[in-house]
């Protein structure tokens, strides 16, 4: 028998992701890699997060980086919450590789701001965490 999470404890669990994303005295983060080389660095709010009402954990977005990039191509990602504690990592592709954020282009300029226009964060019945992102990488 498969076992099945209902949505309103979908909801809470990601509540509770939400919750530790914003307890500490640092910023929270998403970081896109080449490997092991931070490429651009998105600082998430001090509540990064909207509360999610049903399975889904939206990011208040849209979000620019710093302008501190190095160029490369990006294929992963962190998520820190702000005590840079790692919540959330996995695989960046272009559109149709199977990453877990998927986007039309993986190249990070040097010196150019990024865009994260979305990110969302929905939870399977059976407990299973995907990740939804639209980024604009220049």
């Amino acid at each position: 028998m498969t076992i099945a999470l209902g949505s309103l404890i979908q909801a809470a669990m990601l509540n509770g992701l939400e919750t530790r994303m914003a307890a500490g005295a640092g910023t929270a983060t998403l970081t896109l890699y080449q490997t092991n080389l931070a490429l651009c660095v998105f600082d998430l709010a001090a509540a990064p997060f909207i509360a999610a009402v049903g399975p889904s954990l939206t990011l208040s977005a849209p979000l620019s980086s710093g302008g501190t990039e190095v160029a490369g191509t990006a294929n992963r990602f962190v998520i820190v919450d702000q005590d840079a504690v790692t919540a959330v990592s996995g695989t960046v592709s272009a559109v149709g590789g199977g990453g877990d954020i998927e986007t039309p282009s993986l190249t990070v300029t040097a010196a150019a701001t990024q865009t994260l226009n979305s990110l969302v964060l929905r939870m399977a019945s059976d407990g299973a965490l995907t990740v939804e992102a639209s980024l604009t990488l220049v």
